[in-house]
């Protein structure tokens, strides 16, 4: 009889369980929504961004002077477009807009200012939190090396900057490519650590071994080599000396004279369009290739199937959007379209450096 109550659990301890079995859910939930809400930001500003291809002449690179409060009524908005008239960068391009496009154009700044305005309030807010709280503390880490990896864009552009000006080769050129793609590529890398930490948050617990896969790193590398010289393609407008698909010109492929009319020959992957829709085509193409042979692989050992089977899928999805846009003549819509999906590519590498990242469901501690 005794040993029969002993087994029975006080009502209090029984009482007590959920709330312990269910903390580190919670704190987990809202950690990824945090990182959600932060990605959502960013991904506006990613968007608005890009190069706002809604001109008829396509990019424009210089966006109209903004306030913090847009111009209310009618009389305003001419006033507005009478200074903006008077720029010299306005008057150099032609000065061929309309009140209709100078709105367009101003409420698309507005938008990426006032975005990119609530992005650093809330990475500021969560930051500020995970370095004070004990309960989110364990977001700390990844903030960080978020915030590390935002503020190394400033080094990486002054690096530029210099190494453009100590040549007087690449200096004699329009660099505006190169500021494009590098920009790109850290917005890309940052954009998509944040949607990685949405899908795998950090976890409360620390795991008794927890380890990297190394050969992640090796698809980010390159699939930001490959979104580097996306960015190249588009600065260079690279669609427009190379239309078609298949051939140019009634050749398999551009004649070398064409591909290495620049010289020193290592400007041509970062000036001659038809040399960077290349090495673009090429490392896209060698991408799907190992993907498939991913694929493969995991079905064959029957291990690691979702996780390859994702990845086959977006790279597809990828190949796909850029030989519509391609075709289509760059359509602003598929244009977007294939660079964000380019993130979210980074975005599953980077979750899946984590082993089972996005495969696994995080067990409750007892």
């Amino acid at each position: 009889m005794a040993v029969s109550e002993r087994l029975v659990a006080p009502v209090d301890a029984v009482r007590a369980a959920p709330p312990a079995m269910t903390a580190v859910p919670v704190r987990m939930a809202l950690a990824r929504a945090y990182f959600l809400t932060l990605a959502l930001l960013g991904l506006a500003v990613f968007v608005l961004g890009l190069g706002n291809r809604f001109t008829a002449d396509g990019v424009f690179l210089i966006p109209p002077q903004v306030g913090w409060i847009p111009p209310l009524s009618a009389r305003a908005w001419s006033e507005a477009f009478a200074i903006h008239q008077q720029d010299p960068v306005f008057a150099a391009c032609g000065g061929t807009e309309s009140l209709p496009l100078f709105k367009t154009l101003y409420w698309w700044e507005w938008l990426r200012q006032t975005f990119l305005l609530a992005l650093g309030a809330v990475a500021l807010l969560g930051l500020a939190t995970a370095a004070t709280s004990r309960r989110y503390g364990f977001a700390l880490p990844r903030l960080v090396a978020l915030a590390v990896l935002a503020l190394a864009f400033w080094p990486a552009r002054w690096a530029l900057a210099h190494l453009v000006d100590a040549s007087r080769t690449v200096a004699s050129f329009n660099v505006g490519q190169y500021r494009h793609a590098v920009a790109v590529m850290f917005a890309s890398a940052a954009l998509a650590a944040v949607l990685a930490s949405a899908a795998a948050p950090p976890r409360p617990e620390r795991a008794k071994s927890w380890r990297v896969e190394q050969r992640e790193w090796l698809w980010i590398a390159a699939i930001l080599i490959d979104i580097g010289f996306g960015a190249l393609f588009a600065a260079r407008d690279a669609a427009a000396s190379w239309p078609s698909l298949l051939g140019y010109e009634g050749h398999v492929l551009p004649p070398l004279a064409q591909l290495l009319s620049y010289s020193p020959w290592w400007l041509n992957f970062t000036f001659n369009p038809l040399t960077i829709q290349l090495t673009h085509r090429t490392l896209s193409a060698a991408l799907w290739v190992a993907a498939s042979w991913e694929l493969v692989t995991a079905m064959r050992e029957r291990s690691g199937t979702g996780r390859a089977a994702l990845r086959f899928l977006l790279i597809t999805g990828q190949m796909a959007s850029g030989i519509m846009t391609l075709v289509l003549a760059v359509p602003a819509l598929l244009s977007i379209v294939h660079q964000v999906g380019a993130v979210f590519l980074l975005a599953a590498s980077m979750a899946f450096l984590r082993p089972g990242g996005l495969t696994t469901r995080t067990k409750v501690p007892s």
